[in-house]
């Protein structure tokens, strides 16, 4: 609207200086081009050119053209001699098109320019950007005062063309100005600014600036400004379909350029903010604060309790400094769209000398309950009714790595990562860490089994391409290395006392024996091998051992096997083992066990010789209830043996006695 006031005021400077000019038009033909020059000059931002020119006695009458679109035509009323006028004008056009941008709606403007040259009136009324528009100014020495200007209901998209932007927005808006001066220096005034029912475009935002919107949004804003001295006062607020901004106290500072206010940001579904998040959010933000600006100088604040407690932001100039206090983990986790493992309280610091560069340092504390529920839900893990977490961690950010230090307290167990180093640019880990479990029996709900005892493991982990942890623990009077890559565990065990290893397992302490051993697992198919090689080892008193001594007076707890082996795979379902013990004397063997993993059932044929005495047995029921039956052939077969050698050893003591048993001994087979 300035470019046509412009435009009038100089047509009425021009009709006030060629009072010269002869009232022939011949004469007025002869100065258009000296006037159209001077109209080149003097006029930046529009084309003006001066196609025709009248002046009579009394009378003036002037054609111009605006930018090959808009003709202006001013006549009335002149006086040379006192250089005044009182001129009508109009400004049409069917449509608006310049270099810059192209409005395919016509401009209708009647008014009047009264007055003179130094000092006249002018009033406007009609219609310009599919809207209606009123304006009425004074302009003393070229500088308009008593400003009054008002468009209604205007087409957004035609105004951000004007202003050679893109239509990011659709629909009307009004302005509403009253200002008594348009000094820039000290300009003072009000204005009205109204939207109603807009939409912001998507897909132009989209394609301009590569912000993503769920879809079209409404649009409502209601913004008042005020011109006080060198200073600009404002308030409002903008709504929309995702968001509702509300700012007050806003003063920008002429001389120094800069801008103070206070805002309100209310977010009702996080959710909806997806695209332009670039990642899943839940729940509801209100946040008010503070907000600077000055060239490229930000100053933020901001503060919210929407996450329980209260959360707070200061930034300033590349530096943040953020706090966390006392915030319900079950909020944060549903805004950053995780389903909600746990519920507790959580603070925390952070402050980052460089936004830019990420460098800072931090400091974090959390504890709670998982919710167990939603746990084995989402993550097939049984945590059981309690499952309590204290959490701390520290460190310092710098060169895009992560430095920290994380300990972990759980009802399960206890971990230690005490050098952690996080690359966020690939997202790499390493760390060494240390877990202690004090007692084995509180991980029966996640590993479906009571385990007995403690353990102790320290080593490190490291995640890049593939997570590999690798550790050691002194377990089981013995050592035990292990190495998982990703879902495959390998782990070398060393001199380990096996009742010490039956006694963790929940298993009945059988058998005593020093165990190297090499296990293969996959927690994915959970399948595997175990392959063991037993020392020293000795059958303790069991079912079994006790039903021997008593028919055969075999004990076999006074024996001992230096070349024992437990070989056994592992499917999700059960344990087939093969276990054989030889010395000798005697052998023990179990060929194709069978384990049931849930019901813990056996399964079991056993195959024994002792000194000349075989037999065989079944062994079924439970690991905690089993079953042993002995064959009875080869128990009767025991018995004769052993009544043979008392009668032969009583009945022949020549030298051809052990001869003779024999011989007997191979009829009775």
């Amino acid at each position: 609207m300035n470019k046509i006031v412009i435009v009038i005021v100089l047509v009425a400077a021009l009709l006030g200086g060629v009072s010269f000019l002869a009232f022939t038009p011949s004469g007025n033909a002869l100065f258009l081009p000296y006037i159209n020059n001077q109209l080149k000059e003097n006029v930046e931002g529009a084309k003006v050119e001066l196609v025709k020119l009248s002046l009579k006695p009394g009378f003036v009458t002037a054609v111009a053209k605006v930018n090959d679109s808009v003709d202006v035509v001013a006549e009335g009323p002149l006086d040379l001699l006192e250089q005044s006028f009182d001129l009508t004008y109009t400004l049409d056009a069917k449509k608006i098109e310049t270099e810059a941008f192209r409005i395919d709606k016509p401009l209708h403007i009647r008014g009047k320019a009264v007055g003179r040259v130094e000092e006249m009136h002018i009033t406007g009324k009609g219609e310009a950007f599919a809207s209606a528009i009123d304006y009425d100014l004074n302009l003393l020495e070229n500088q308009p005062q008593n400003i009054t200007f008002y468009l209604q209901d205007a087409s957004i998209a035609e105004i951000l063309a004007v202003a050679g932007e893109k239509p990011y927005a659709k629909g009307r808006m009004s302005i509403d100005i009253n200002m008594p001066t348009l000094d820039p220096n000290h300009p003072q005034g009000e204005a009205h600014l109204k939207i109603k029912d807009a939409v912001i475009d998507a897909a132009t935002l989209k394609k301009e600036h590569h912000i993503s919107l769920p879809s079209d949004q409404s649009l409502n804003a209601d913004i008042t400004a005020r011109a006080k001295g060198e200073t600009l006062l404002a308030e409002g607020n903008i709504i929309t379909s995702l968001a509702r901004l509300v700012f007050s106290e806003t003063n920008y500072h002429l001389k120094d350029q800069k801008l103070d206010t206070h805002y309100l940001l209310d977010i009702p579904d996080m959710s909806r903010l997806k695209e332009v998040a670039g990642a899943p959010l839940e729940g509801k933000l209100k946040m008010d604060g503070k907000l600077s600006l000055q060239g490229e100088e930000v100053t933020a604040t901001g503060m919210t309790h929407s996450l329980g407690g209260e959360s707070s932001f200061a930034y300033e100039n590349d530096t943040l400094s953020a706090t966390l206090k006392e915030v319900e983990t079950e909020k944060l986790l549903r805004m950053v769209g995780e389903p909600r493992y746990a519920r507790g309280k959580l603070s925390g610091t952070l402050n980052l000398d460089s936004v830019q560069d990420l460098s800072g340092a931090f400091d974090l504390k959390s504890s709670g309950r998982a919710d167990s529920t939603v746990v084995k839900k989402t993550l097939d893990l049984n945590l059981g009714k309690q499952f309590n977490y204290t959490i701390t961690a520290s460190g310092k950010i710098k060169e895009q790595k992560v430095y920290a230090e994380t300990n972990m307290d759980t009802t399960m167990a206890k971990l230690t990562m005490p050098d952690i180093v996080y690359d966020l640019t690939p997202g790499t880990l390493h760390s060494s860490y240390h877990i202690y479990i004090p007692d084995l029996r509180k991980l029966q709900p996640l590993t479906e089994k009571q385990y007995r005892g403690d353990m102790d493991f320290r080593g490190k982990i490291s995640k890049e391409k593939d997570l590999i942890i690798t550790g050691e623990g002194k377990e089981f009077d013995g050592s035990v290395e292990y190495r998982l890559v990703n879902e495959q565990i390998k782990a070398d065990v060393h001199g380990a006392t096996v009742s010490k290893v039956m006694y963790m397992l929940g298993y009945p302490q059988v058998l005593e024996a020093l165990s190297e051993a090499k296990v293969d697992y996959n927690f994915v198919t959970q399948r595997g091998r175990v392959d063991a090689k037993l020392d020293s080892a000795r059958f303790l008193s069991n079912q079994l051992t006790i039903l021997l001594k008593q028919l055969l007076q075999i004990d076999l707890t006074r024996e001992r096997y230096n070349q024992a082996t437990f070989v056994s795979t592992m499917s999700p379902t059960r344990f087939n083992f093969d276990f054989i013990a030889e010395n000798p004397i005697s052998h023990f063997k179990i060929l194709n066990g069978v384990l049931e993993k849930r019901s813990e059932r056996l399964n079991a044929s056993v195959d024994m010789r002792y000194k000349e005495k075989s037999l065989k047995a079944k062994i079924t029921g439970t690991l905690k209830r089993p079953k042993v039956a002995l064959d009875t052939s080869s128990l009767i077969k025991s018995k004769i043996d052993t009544k043979v050698d008392t009668l032969m050893d009583s009945k022949l003591k020549d030298s051809g006695g052990d001869q003779i048993k024999g011989l007997l001994k191979g009829f009775l087979k």
